[in-house]
């Protein structure tokens, strides 16, 4: 029995033996990725420092010609707004007067029109009425005429019934 005590303490060190050989073994793996890493690291900041001053050089060329033919920019914008604000002046302004005197005259005739249905209207309703009124007042001498003609009539069928009955 004393020899388990021996054997598990023989045991425990060559597992820490391995296990420091494996810590070992990952660090000096780390220390190599961590060196490439820097190596690219170090070619891409080259890469980037070399690309950013061509791009920083393009940009100030290109502000340094727009400062250029900025002030020229500035006179054709003011030139245009010039002529617009002119051919405002001459010719729209004059349309847009022309539109909203023909619009006034529209909108009266428009009225006027109404009021000319209006009054058809109300004479189409005073037509109707009178007629009504005189077809009123003729449908009962008409409707008299009638009863009349068939009363005679019945009496007249009555009267030549009998007859040939007499006779």
């Amino acid at each position: 029995m004393e020899w388990a005590p021996i054997v598990w303490k023989l045991s425990f060190a060559v597992f820490l033996i391995v296990l420091s050989g494996a810590v070992v073994y990952l660090a000096v793996r780390l220390g190599n990725v961590l060196e490439s890493m820097g190596a690219t690291i170090k070619s891409v900041e080259v890469v980037v420092d070399k690309e950013v001053n061509n791009l920083l050089k393009d940009v100030d060329q290109t502000v340094k010609e727009l400062n250029n033919e900025l002030p020229q920019l500035l006179k054709n914008v003011n030139a245009i707004t010039a002529s617009l604000h002119q051919i405002s002046e001459s010719e729209v302004q004059p349309i847009a007067h022309n539109i909203h005197e023909v619009t006034a005259a529209v909108s009266q005739g428009v009225g006027k029109l109404d009021e000319l249905v209006n009054m058809l209207g109300d004479f189409s309703q005073d037509t109707v009425k009178r007629a009504e009124f005189y077809r009123d007042q003729l449908a009962v001498p008409i409707t008299d005429i009638i009863s009349l003609w068939s009363g005679i009539k019945t009496g007249w069928e009555v009267f030549s019934q009998s007859r040939r009955q007499d006779e």
